[in-house]
């Protein structure tokens, strides 16, 4: 047999889906993919066109058509747009359908997880909305002064952070009656899994007029974002952005990634097939919170039962969730450096919530003592008894 020499790049492949499958998980955005969602990423159409322009392309616009039906069937819209290659995609379509040069758009601050968008390259000026920088809560009453005296133009509710829900009937209302053109919109990328499922809050129920964001947080991936809205009029306003219009012109989609599409149907398919997944993630959540408070790793927001989403955070000095962060690293276990925790792939491979007794005990003896060692196959153990 002739031996077949691995490429540098196969081999750090290899060593990265060994370092994964040995882990356990924890970061917020992101989540574990099917082997149906996986091999729909490695299939022929991670090369081809989706147009009538092309031969060969006709299922492929099937897929695509499939998919947005999926989409429409699962969060119960309207109207779905599939071909965005990235939430950020969408943020810009938002941007360019519902705002001018010169128009203020009111997102939450950076300090509080707000999404960090360079608005101010797009000649749009960012208005922090009023939130207490405590409970991260948004006030309400500052945020309509904020509007009679700003004149905003669009409000963007959503976060990096985002561990209750945001008070979107509120906002939706100040807007609407603003005395000028005025819209709220919801970037849902970190909880869109959790709001297919009905787990966490309804947006577009709620009154935003669209509902938009990235698919591999909560929801079970891949990459790539989504919009959805039950109004034709603002479907047909961000088709002009994000869908391929050769007569007026390309805007910020010309080639969606057909792969993607495909794979985020199944995931569709999936998500369709296990409602009560989005419940879990929050029990897991306030589970895996309230151990870790109990073993003395400080968790914020306690009195307000840690957290409503997949999201946990805990209450460490930037410098000292770094370091724990890293030292994590070692023993298999994966969080970001801002102390954030989430449940969303764990739960989607199968874990509960005597799992998550188990995770925190094991977060804890790192935080207190600096040992990893012994943890590391502890995670390992629990890594191979789910999916």
């Amino acid at each position: 047999m002739t031996n077949i020499k691995m490429s540098e790049i196969e081999k750090l492949i290899e060593k990265h889906e060994k370092l994964r499958s040995n882990g356990i998980n924890l970061i917020v955005s992101e989540n574990y993919l099917s082997a149906e969602v996986r091999k729909a990423l490695t299939s022929d159409l991670a090369g081809r066109y989706h147009t009538n322009w092309y031969g060969g392309s006709k299922i492929a616009r099937q897929i695509i058509k499939k998919t947005e039906d999926l989409a429409k069937k699962l969060f119960k819209v309207k109207y779905a747009i599939v071909t965005p290659v990235s939430g950020n995609i969408c943020d810009l379509a938002a941007l360019f359908a519902f705002t001018a040069p010169g128009d203020k758009v009111a997102m939450l601050p950076f300090t509080v997880g707000g999404y960090p968008l360079g608005i101010h390259k797009f000649n749009r000026r960012r208005i922090d909305i009023p939130v207490n920088k405590k409970t991260f809560e948004i006030d309400v009453k500052r945020t309509k002064k904020l509007v009679e005296e700003e004149s905003i133009k669009l409000f963007i509710l959503g976060a990096s952070i985002l561990l209750f829900p945001h008070p979107v009937k509120e906002i939706s209302l100040i807007v609407k009656n603003a005395g000028f053109p005025s819209h709220c919109l919801y970037d849902g990328s970190h909880v869109m899994g959790l709001i297919a499922c009905g787990g966490f809050q309804n947006p577009l129920r709620e009154g935003a007029e669209v509902l938009f964001g990235s698919m591999h947080k909560t929801f079970y991936g891949p990459q790539g974002g989504i919009a959805l809205t039950n109004s034709k009029k603002y479907y047909e306003l961000l088709k002009k952005y994000l869908v391929l219009d050769l007569n007026e012109g390309i805007g910020l989609i010309d080639n969606p990634h057909m792969n993607h599409i495909a794979a985020l149907g199944i995931a569709m398919e999936e998500m369709l097939e296990d409602k009560g997944y989005g419940k879990r993630v929050i029990a897991n959540a306030k589970a895996l919170a309230q151990a870790l408070d109990e073993s003395g790793v400080p968790v914020r927001f306690k009195k307000r039962g840690y957290t409503n989403s997949h999201q946990i955070l805990l209450d460490l000095k930037p410098k000292r969730a770094e370091k724990l962060c890293h030292t994590l690293e070692k023993a298999g276990i994966f969080i970001d450096i801002g102390g954030r925790i989430g449940t969303a792939e764990v739960t989607h491979r199968g874990m509960g919530i005597e799992d998550m007794k188990k995770i925190a005990e094991s977060i804890a003896e790192v935080y207190h003592n600096q040992k990893y060692g012994k943890i590391k196959q502890e995670t390992k153990k629990l890594s191979r008894k789910v999916k």
